[in-house]
């Protein structure tokens, strides 16, 4: 009888081991430009998206003047200003006053420094994902200040926790380059497939846009040991289909893993 109980205890064990194994990792949740709770890229929405996201994804851009601020456009038109990034300066972005309507709240704000939300990332606890967007110094014909960018990463100690995403290739190439200890992502769209070949050949992660992203795709990449990251989900009901496919990380302005800890 003794022998048996340990037979069945140890099959009972096996089946439990396969069905973990089957069971897929639950991602890991980025608040996108922050998160909802908030005007996108400031502070509010970095704050509160830190009471809930392990990380926090944000768009670089460079003033006139040479100041990394977080903004996704190229104006800031869209919340609430009219200002070009590029061509105005630190002083000048600061004297705007932001509003913009997100789940049916108005919230206020003003722009944010790099400096600010790296200070936010460090006194909350959570890692910065940054992306960069297209701006003097860093784009696909010049990566000069991209070091500028990563001294101050280093200054803050994340160099080797921090994770970059863009479409940029050459910029990705750069820094995968100059600073082999960083997490990068390459930014994909729905014609992503078009850079499988540079994305194998650099053995590169991904971010995805969600609604080209298969579980044959997820698949591929895991066996190529490549992580993947989708954006931006905010229905629970898809998150939970790519949380079933088993991808790594999901990008959300304001879904909250179930289950899951900060």
């Amino acid at each position: 009888m003794k022998r048996f109980l340990l037979t069945a205890v140890s099959f009972l064990m096996a089946i439990l081991a396969i069905l973990a194994q089957d069971k897929p990792k639950a991602p890991v949740y980025v608040g996108h430009r922050g998160s909802a709770w908030g005007v996108e890229n400031t502070r509010a929405a970095f704050l509160n998206g830190a009471a809930v996201y392990p990380y926090l994804e944000c768009d670089v851009r460079l003033t006139a003047d040479s100041v990394f601020v977080i903004m996704h456009d190229e104006t800031t038109e869209r919340v609430g200003g009219n200002l070009k990034i590029s061509e105005t300066p630190l002083a000048q972005l600061l004297e705007e006053d932001f509003l913009q309507k997100r789940n049916g709240s108005y919230y206020a704000g003003r722009i944010s420094t790099f400096t600010e939300y790296l200070d936010d990332c460090k006194k909350t606890g959570v890692l910065p994902l940054i992306e960069f967007k297209w701006t003097p110094g860093i784009n696909s014909q010049d990566c000069s200040m991209i070091p500028e960018l990563m001294k101050i990463v280093d200054s803050y100690g994340y160099l080797d926790s921090c994770i970059i995403i863009t479409s940029m290739k050459p910029c990705l190439e750069f820094v995968m380059a100059n600073y082999p200890q960083v997490n990068v992502q390459f930014l994909g769209g729905g014609k992503w497939k078009d850079s499988l070949d540079w994305i194998m050949k650099h053995k590169i992660d991904v971010d995805l846009i969600h609604t080209a992203v298969t579980a044959e795709d997820v698949e591929m990449l895991h066996k190529n040991g490549l992580k993947v990251n989708v954006w931006t989900i905010d229905d629970p009901v898809r998150a939970q289909e790519l949380t079933d496919m088993g991808v790594d990380f999901i990008t959300t302005n304001k879904l909250i893993a179930p289950s899951s800890e900060k």
